[in-house]
């Protein structure tokens, strides 16, 4: 009697191989959707944290303006207490000037100080002009997970200023006891991005 030869079934090494690298498209693939996810949701992230730090600052402003009229100083004044008067304040230099750039931020270490203001001028370092220089007005978490502004605190790649400029009207005349401001803030995560609001600060008693 002719005896068959026995057959095995089974898996070569090519089908494993291939088997193999299907598996690992797959988990490729899915590693690279997580990590996309994961990159737009620090972009969102970020975003909405540059969002509200420039609201904040417009928001600061708007509320030295008001402290100002109840507390019966120029409208445009900051940080002097004891200067009753418009000329004094003009030469002090404290006062919000047009094409000057600030740094606004909550201050409630001293009490009649609510916003600490410090004025840059009327320049400031750009980006990658000048990264070292950026620091004045770089921003950072406090103990309290507070933004201010370095070198209080753990470094954010967050970056604040407000840019003061004269509002002109139609005819590209300026207007008097009005001005245009500012707030960006930008930062650096693997690409360059920036956010920003203009609105208009009038004394409103006046106009």
């Amino acid at each position: 009697m002719r005896q068959r030869s026995p057959t095995y079934s089974g898996f070569s090494i090519i089908e494993v191989l291939v088997g193999i690298f299907v598996f690992s498209l797959g988990l490729v693939s899915i590693y690279a959707l997580l990590a996309a996810s994961l990159s737009i949701n620090e972009r969102n992230k970020n975003s909405i944290i540059a969002s509200n730090l420039a609201r904040e600052q417009i928001e600061l402003i708007r509320n030295i303006r008001d402290t100002n009229y109840e507390t019966l100083k120029v409208w445009n004044q900051f940080n002097l207490p004891n200067q009753p008067t418009p000329t004094d304040l003009i030469d002090s230099g404290k006062v919000f000037s047009p094409w000057v750039y600030y740094t606004l931020m909550n201050d409630s270490s001293v009490s009649w100080i609510m916003t600490k203001v410090n004025k840059l001028g009327t320049s400031i370092p750009e980006w990658k002009a000048d990264i070292v220089g950026m620091n004045i007005y770089r921003l950072c978490l406090d103990s309290e997970r507070r933004y201010v502004y370095c070198p209080w605190g753990d470094e954010t790649p967050f970056y604040r200023y407000l840019k003061v400029e004269e509002l002109l009207d139609e005819n590209g005349l300026v207007i008097d006891n009005a001005y245009k401001v500012i707030s960006k803030v930008i930062w650096y995560k693997r690409w360059y991005y920036e956010f920003d609001i203009q609105t208009v600060i009038t004394d409103w008693r006046r106009i």
